[in-house]
């Protein structure tokens, strides 16, 4: 049986997801949180996300505070075929039309390539991890 294949941009580049792993090789920091429940900043460049761990306090939930990309993944639990079922759910959710996020990564991004703007629109609510409340 043959692998799934991981998606890629038209160009054979690897796709990005905008919810993705901090431990990843290749993550990049996409935005940081203002608090743990503020809206993301969106970074004008990609930073690695290795530099960036190490610039937490130690035992800090990086997904509290980062926003991460990785590249789209095959093994992936939202993946269905070639599409990712969470771009899909997010694009049919309906909102307030929002200006779209100044983002580095559209260009490459899963979600953008597949569902467009109202998937974009959606990113800055989207929590990589729903952390229990403090004590």
């Amino acid at each position: 049986m043959a692998r799934p294949k991981a998606p890629e941009a038209a160009d054979g580049e690897p796709l990005w997801c905008p919810s993705g792993s901090a431990y990843a090789p290749e993550s990049v920091v996409l935005a940081v949180r203002a608090g743990l429940d503020g809206p993301p900043a969106y970074l004008p460049a990609p930073r690695p996300a290795a530099e960036a761990l190490t610039e937490l306090e130690p035992g800090a939930e990086p997904r509290r505070l980062l926003r991460l990309a990785s590249h789209c993944v095959a093994h992936c639990l939202n993946r269905a075929g070639e599409s990712c079922t969470l771009a899909t759910r997010l694009a049919a959710t309906p909102r307030e039309a929002a200006a779209l996020p100044d983002c580095h990564l559209r260009p490459g991004c899963k979600w953008w390539t597949q569902s467009g703007p109202r998937a974009c629109r959606a990113c800055p609510q989207v929590a990589t991890r729903r952390p229990a409340p403090d004590r």
